[in-house]
């Protein structure tokens, strides 16, 4: 199958691009390097070294067969994505060019408008051409959990029955966010169901977890340098459990935001990766749709924050590290204490199953991370929040 992949260069994207490669599928990435710069720009850097594309592109060339990249703008309407549309004629687009930092959108007016021009308008180029050359070619974007926020009721995967004056519809789950990102998620999520409901596009909205780790089998056992994707522990980019890890081994207190019994869904790098490819490889139809528009909640578990640095925290102290917890002020505007309980059937239905446990992901990422101990270290002063919500 010959697959788009949006966002090819980032910490999801780059792995997709060889699972699907390694899969057999013939793929074809995109990237403007914008995370790159936007780390840069907020004076952080990967933990894990990660070269240029152009020597990213020769070794995956050399270990997978050909690879297609060419670097763009998706918010660019000047003709240039059009060309790849008429060219490749993708069967199926994974759309991962997104600005995905709830911390970044909140810095103020100037970061919030450039989250919702890159992640909105990025779409609406995206779904236009799939009418226009390849409307038969399925579309997965990846959105987020975090969508949902914190409702006192389970979560459905997308749609749940409503009942009111007695007459009920199927309708789709309430999504409010719980920053400027994740409302700008709630536009995308919205836009491409219309899409699909309207112009019959095949559309699959990813509700993905809080995405962890450092490696996957693609890379190799250990992981080849060139092969590696990247890994932010920053207060801006890195993510609970990674930035905690990174914490844990430079000696830096982990650091739950409030009271730490925040519940959040998490996910491996690993099967995140083998979820997308799940839903390139499986289309949504009559049978598991709406419209053809499909969502799925992608992942695994949930976990409290003070559960995370708890299990971080074993995980080091088995590895010899010793690490403190120490919980700081919020930042955020979210409830501290909350019921969560998200479904998660559709994945398990098309054959996923989760490779490794939390723990066993942990302490892989704790090893990999130790041999970045001072570039960690470096920028030590890149972890505690600096923005804040109020």
């Amino acid at each position: 199958m010959r697959v788009l992949v949006l966002g090819a260069d980032g910490y999801i994207g780059f792995p997709l691009v060889m699972h699907l490669l390694n899969q057999g599928h013939e793929v074809y990435g995109i990237d403007s390097f914008l995370r790159r710069q936007l780390v840069r720009l907020r004076g952080s850097i990967s933990a894990i070294p990660i070269p240029s594309m152009t020597i990213r592109q020769h070794y995956i060339k050399k270990k997978f067969g050909n690879y297609h990249f060419r670097m763009m703008d998706i918010t660019d309407h000047s003709g240039r994505l059009d060309m790849v549309f008429r060219e490749f004629k993708p069967e199926s687009i994974v759309n991962l060019a997104q600005i995905p930092s709830a911390p970044y959108s909140m810095i103020d007016v100037d970061h919030a408008n450039e989250v919702f021009i890159n992640n909105i308008k990025g779409l609406m180029n995206l779904i236009w051409l799939i009418r226009e050359y390849v409307p038969n070619s399925p579309i997965t974007t990846l959105g987020t959990m975090g969508e949902y926020e914190q409702p006192n009721m389970p979560i459905p995967e997308g749609f749940f029955k409503v009942s009111y004056r007695k007459k009920s519809d199927v309708m789709e789950f309430p999504k409010l966010g719980g920053s400027f990102y994740h409302v700008s998620k709630t536009a995308t999520s919205k836009i491409l169901r219309y899409a699909c409901r309207t112009w019959d596009i095949m559309g699959t909205d990813i509700m993905q977890g809080v995405v962890y780790g450092t490696t996957t089998e693609e890379m190799g056992n250990p992981p080849k340098s060139e092969l590696r994707t990247r890994f932010d522990f920053d207060d801006v980019f890195g993510t609970m459990i990674n930035r905690a890890c990174a914490c844990a081994i430079i000696g830096h207190p982990l650091i739950p935001y409030g009271t730490g019994m925040q519940t959040r869904a998490y996910i491996a790098l690993r099967d995140s990766i083998r979820c997308l490819a799940i839903s390139v490889e499986n289309p949504p139809d009559e049978s598991n749709s709406i419209h053809c528009y499909r969502v799925i909640n992608q992942f695994d578990e949930s976990y409290s924050c003070n559960d995370i640095a708890n299990r971080v925290q074993k995980i080091a102290k088995d590895l010899g590290i010793l690490s403190d917890i120490k919980h700081i002020s919020n930042p955020r505007v979210e409830k501290e204490v909350h019921y969560y309980n998200p479904e998660h059937e559709k994945l398990y239905k098309l054959g996923w199953k989760p490779t490794k446990t939390l723990n066993e992901e942990m302490k892989i990422m704790l090893e990999d991370l130790s041999q970045f101990k001072e570039r960690i270290n470096h920028y030590r002063h890149k972890i505690l929040p600096k923005v804040k919500w109020r």
